[in-house]
């Protein structure tokens, strides 16, 4: 190593594969003191400039803000902040067009830049005794000093202590045409540059440092040395292209090759650029932020070429305002014409990576033709690739092709593309086959990163499936000792009694069956038995109550009666159109039909009779009046009800005749008893005891009448026929007493009468024709009023019976 090291110092170089020599352009390119560009209008400034992460914003829309203030902040080095290159008013946080060949836009802050500018309170110097290697990166970190070569790597991350240093390369060689940043900065601010490595060696302690420069500057390597020590050795090397690459550079000085796969730290070496030193130095002992740089402006169409400053942020239309001969919306490049990028808009804004601009007479783009296979491409690639078979893999989308070629391991320099006699545009069939390589990867990481955390979480579950099989052995263990030791105590075991517990509720719930569709479902036949028995004591109870009704047999009778009755009226309720099954109902319309035949038969021989006959008995004359006031109500009924139900109608008039007739017979009887006191009672008992029985059946019948008002209709009814059979026995008892008593009259007399009675009966017989229900095979048969009362009290009284025996069984 002693010996490699004294190579070097002896000024040992040492060449790489390949490289070309393009003709440089930088002759007419002024390197006087970089000049000042007039103030913008507005500023978009990126909040990512750089290799890594965006950090914090620290501002927001409306604010006013210094130059020099930082706009964001983060804690970690990869992501230095970025500060407002000149003050004003934030007007936008937005996207906006980007420093890129695609133009695709990325968040920046818009600032309105004031015409008087101040400055921001920047940190004060760093004194010797706090130059150490952790304040001076902190300081570096916080000015957003990020590598201004090119590639953009955050510096405060890049020279932090890892492992002990052999070599620093300050990189000053620029070997790209028409740049010529660094070699302004080299001549105008040497003593700066040198100031800024001299921190450098203080952070990293390298064994040896070296400032490189390309033999066609030999103004900046005069200025170097004029303010250079001992420690840092100004070395001029040979004029080449890409000798101001990494690698290739690292080759030249050193003679070490860094390979694929691997960085310059892993030979122990690093490289700055002289921008960056001069960076560093700002910042450590003024406290300047990274707010502008020196930018090249040269090209066809400028009208003189030289180095500005230009604030971070300014757009690329600002620059080249005033400083074009034509058109000042010409195509601009952006860096070297080698490696550097058509900018397919000027509002694209200056970044700390932009260190040329380039304004050249467009021309026509020519066809690509076929290749020819000459190999000058190989024969160029500093990187000793093969670009021809990388153009045919990245053609035909054959990535993992391109990736055993090495091709992530291109610079993109661009030299393949300078030797190609068939104009073919390498470079972009190379940066478009490894940006396809880039998002497999990344996707094949996030797959990685996805099966880990699957792995981790089937290796937790699988743990944590042990770990309660473990804990139910354990409690399994546990409730056998308990169980064992309850058994040896004799008490109950706390588990098999929750267990019986259990068992005797799913008993006691009600089971399940599967029903015809299959489904399962729970059987209540337990539940529907008792409800149904419920339903059955209920109603005994209630036929109980029912039966617990007066000892009366008249009162049972009408019971009865009003049952029927409401049996009937409800059957109806049907339309007259349908004919009802029910037998009541059928038997009541037939008598109701009846009645009314048989009223409209009589009419003509009521009308002569009722003018001809006139007995002086007062009991014939009540008989005559009452078949009066009967054949007029049922002629009124007739003629005024239609919807009315028949029997209710014809209930209704037997008690309105009945109460004339009394009323009648009542007055009769009242002048018969004045004038004839020895006719007012009956010689014959069985109709005296008639009489009585119907009197007392009457007053019965009147006393219930309030108790149940719901067979009012029916008792009326039943009473009507009861006493139209008693007046009837005392009619025919008295006209016989009558005949018997007058048999020496006359003859006329005793056949009116006979023919009222006649008249009377033959009344009687059609009502009860009309009321008995219809039997077309069974006639009618006469039945003596006589026997009918005794019938109905026989009736009564074995229904009084019944019902006595029924309460009797219930109680």
């Amino acid at each position: 190593m002693v010996a490699w090291l004294d190579k070097i110092k002896q000024g040992f170089t040492w060449n790489y594969q390949g490289g070309v020599h393009p003709e440089t352009n930088k002759q007419d390119i002024n390197c006087g003191k970089p000049e000042l560009i007039n103030l913008p209008n507005e500023l978009s400034i990126p909040v990512q400039q750089h290799i890594g992460s965006a950090g914090k914003l620290l501002v927001k829309v409306g604010d006013k803000v210094l130059r020099g203030q930082a706009l964001t902040e983060s804690q970690f080095f990869q992501a230095p902040p970025v500060h407002a290159s000149l003050s004003g008013e934030i007007i936008a946080i937005e996207p906006r067009v980007s420093a890129h060949a695609s133009a695709i836009p990325e968040l920046s802050v818009v600032i309105r830049v004031d015409k008087v500018q101040q400055d921001a309170q920047w940190p004060s110097p760093l004194t010797d005794e706090e130059l150490t290697p952790e304040a001076i990166c902190q300081r570096v970190h916080l000015s957003g000093i990020s590598g201004m070569g090119g590639a953009g790597f955050p510096t405060a991350l890049k020279i932090t202590p890892h492992k002990p240093l052999d070599v620093l390369i300050i990189n000053g060689a620029e070997c790209e045409p028409y740049i010529s940043a660094d070699d302004c900065l080299m001549q105008n601010y040497a003593a700066e540059i040198i100031g800024g490595v001299a921190l450098l060696q203080k952070v990293l302690k390298p064994a040896l440092t070296i400032v490189a420069v390309e033999d066609d500057k030999p103004k900046a390597i005069k200025a170097l040395e004029a303010v250079g020590n001992q420690d840092i050795i100004i070395r001029s090397i040979p004029t080449k292209y890409p000798s101001g690459g990494e690698k290739q550079l690292i080759q030249v000085l050193t003679g070490k090759e860094v390979k694929a796969n691997q960085l310059p730290i892993d030979l122990g070496m690093l490289v700055q650029n002289v921008g960056t030193a001069y960076a560093v130095y700002q910042a450590v002992t003024l406290g300047e932020p990274l707010i502008s740089r020196v930018v090249t402006l040269a090209g066809d169409l400028v009208t003189s070429p030289s180095n500005y400053w230009v604030p971070i942020g300014t757009a690329v239309s600002d620059v080249i305002n005033k400083k074009l001969q034509g058109e000042p919306n010409a195509p601009t490049i952006m860096g070297g014409s080698m490696m550097g990028f058509m900018l397919p808009n000027n509002q694209a804004p200056v970044v700390k990576t932009t260190n040329c601009l380039i304004v050249n007479n467009p021309m026509a783009a020519e066809n690509e033709s076929p290749c020819i296979r000459c190999g000058e491409c190989a024969q160029a690639c500093p990187m000793g690739l093969l670009p021809q078979q990388l153009y045919w893999y990245a053609k035909g989308d054959e990535l993992n092709k391109a990736r055993d070629f090495n091709i992530m391991d291109c610079i993109e320099c661009g030299a393949c593309a300078f030797v190609c006699p068939s104009e073919i545009s390498l470079v972009q069939h190379y940066r478009t086959a490894k940006a396809k390589i880039r998002s497999e990867d990344i996707a094949q990481k996030e797959a990685d990163i996805a099966k880990q955390r699957f792995d981790a979480r089937q290796a937790r579950l699988e743990k944590d499936k042990l770990e309660r099989k473990a804990k139910h052995q354990q409690a399994a263990l546990r409730r056998q000792a308990q169980a064992e030791d309850s058994a040896k105590q004799n008490k109950p075991d706390p588990v098999a009694a929750a267990l019986a517990r259990v068992k005797n509720k799913q008993a006691a719930s009600p089971a399940a069956k599967q029903d015809e569709t299959g489904e399962w479902v729970p059987d209540n036949q337990a539940a529907i038995a008792a409800r149904e028995a419920r339903k059955a004591e209920r109603r005994a109870q209630k036929e109980a109550n029912e039966g617990k009704t007066s000892a009366n047999p008249a009162v049972a009778a009408a019971i009865a009666r009003a049952k029927a009755k409401k049996q009937t009226d409800s059957s109806e309720s049907i339309s007259e159109s349908k004919p009802s099954a029910n037998p009541a109902v059928a038997a009541a319309i037939a008598r109701a039909k009846a009645k009314k035949q048989q009223n409209q038969d009589n009419d003509n021989e009521t009308t002569v009779e009722d003018n001809t006959i006139k007995s002086s008995n007062p009991a014939v004359a009540a008989a005559v009046a009452r078949a009066k006031a009967k054949k007029a109500q049922a002629q009124q009924q007739s003629e005024s009800t239609t919807a009315t139900n028949p029997a209710v109608a014809a209930a209704v008039a037997r008690a309105k005749a009945k109460k004339l007739a009394n009323k009648e017979v009542s007055a009769d009887q009242a002048d018969d008893n004045l004038n004839k006191p020895a006719a007012r009672s009956s010689a014959n008992p069985a109709v005296a005891a008639a009489i009585a029985r119907a009197k007392a059946k009457k007053a019965a019948l009147a006393a219930t009448e309030h108790t149940d008002e719901s067979v009012d209709a029916s008792k009326a009814n039943d009473q009507d026929d009861e006493a139209l059979e008693v007046t009837l026995a005392s009619e025919q008892s008295v006209q016989q007493n009558t005949q018997d008593s007058t048999t020496n009259n006359n003859n006329a007399k005793a056949k009116a009468i006979a023919a009222a009675v006649a008249k009377a009966k033959a009344n009687k017989k059609a009502e009860a024709a009309a009321e008995a229900p219809a039997s077309p095979e069974k006639p009618a048969k006469k039945v003596n009023p006589a026997v009918a009362a005794a019938v109905a009290r026989a009736k009564a009284k074995k229904l009084a019976e019944q019902q006595r025996e029924e309460k009797d069984t219930n109680e």
